[in-house]
């Protein structure tokens, strides 16, 4: 087991960012984390298989994270169609 930090997990190559990263770790519980981030704290992650994980279940997580985005940009108003005065 080859442990690191987020940030090295998101540099490697055809990983996401830290962000999104951090967001599928809440998305998804099964993870793979050795000690959870918190202030002042850095995540403590499996490299190997945080970097096996992301890649077997990222195309279903960018899926389901893109229909909350869509979902939520679906409660904003147009702003093509508004008045200005």
């Amino acid at each position: 087991m080859t442990t690191g930090k987020l940030w090295e997990l998101a540099a490697l190559p055809d990983m996401p960012s830290a962000p999104t990263l951090r967001q599928l770790m809440r998305e998804r519980p099964d993870f793979p984390i050795v000690e959870r981030g918190r202030k002042g704290r850095d995540y403590v992650i499996d490299i190997e298989d945080a970097a096996a994980f992301v890649r077997a279940n990222w195309r279903d997580a960018r899926s389901t994270l893109s229909g909350k985005a869509r979902a939520s940009r679906s409660h904003q108003p147009d702003t093509d169609q508004l008045r200005l005065f």
